[in-house]
């Protein structure tokens, strides 16, 4: 078992996001290799390169540790301490240019999200969260909106294109009850609900890679994300719908809007 202290897996997580950093920022330079998965998103070269880099990183300080990469195969998965990445998050935003793309990082303790690093590395934006510590956003604390008013919240989504007939329903209901809607914004989204400029965040069909490493985050912050019945979400949860609110009221609100929807 790993006995280091949480500030020491912060440390080298921060380490992780720099490398990855460093590497977008050499590859937009160079014109990237382009497959497309199984559900037509894009994966570049760059992509898989960069899992290999925060894999070797995490190989060399914890080698008892398990690590869960978006791009290659899992390693040692039922670890009590595992890894999780997402080397590019909004690899379609990093192929044409706009500048939300990020690296996920998170460290899973039993399944569950401890720390949380949303690193953009175009603008230099860094969210970390730890369990039962407040969230910092680029060296300094943040906290969520005050927004306890549905009809005055700020809804983002990544994309309509993300929904299908079986969900898109969510989202125009609670489109109609917020007072605006921001799209694109990928995991930047996200860090601003725990910056306090945005009250609210949707999104479906995402998996643990998306989802896992913005909670502590978002938690530290005052905010709270689950899946769209409220449930806490883990290593075993799979594909899951999600919901990111400022505050817990905010949340019951719009949980209830998305369970009265026939």
């Amino acid at each position: 078992m790993t006995t280091e202290p949480a500030d020491t897996f912060s440390k080298h997580g921060e380490i992780m996001a720099d490398l990855a950093r460093s590497f977008i920022r050499q590859s937009i330079l160079t014109k990237p290799k382009i497959e497309y998965k199984i559900d037509g998103s894009p994966v570049t070269n760059f992509d898989k390169e960069l899992e290999v880099i925060l894999r070797r990183y995490i190989h060399d300080k914890y080698p008892e540790h398990g690590i869960i990469g978006e791009e290659l195969p899992a390693v040692n998965p039922s670890a009590e301490f595992i890894w999780l990445l997402d080397p590019i998050d909004g690899t379609l935003a990093f192929l044409t240019g706009i500048p939300v793309y990020g690296t996920l990082i998170s460290l899973l303790h039993n399944g569950f999200p401890i720390l949380g690093i949303i690193d953009i590395p175009m603008t230099g934006d860094r969210w970390i969260g730890q369990k039962n510590k407040k969230t910092l956003h680029n060296g300094r604390f943040i906290k969520t909106s005050d927004c306890s008013v549905l009809s005055e919240a700020t809804l983002s989504t990544s994309s309509p294109d993300y929904y299908d007939e079986t969900n898109i329903n969510v989202l125009k209901t609670l489109q109609s009850a917020t007072v605006q809607t921001v799209y694109g914004g990928s995991c930047v989204a996200y860090g601003q609900i725990a910056s306090g400029k945005i009250d609210l965040g949707i999104d479906a069909n995402f998996d643990i890679h998306d989802f896992l490493p913005l909670i502590p985050i978002i938690e530290g912050a005052g905010g709270l994300l689950t899946n769209w019945q409220g449930e806490t979400l883990s290593k075993e949860s799979g594909t899951e719908n999600m919901l990111a609110s400022a505050n817990s009221y905010l949340h019951g609100k719009a949980l209830e809007k998305i369970n009265h929807i026939k």
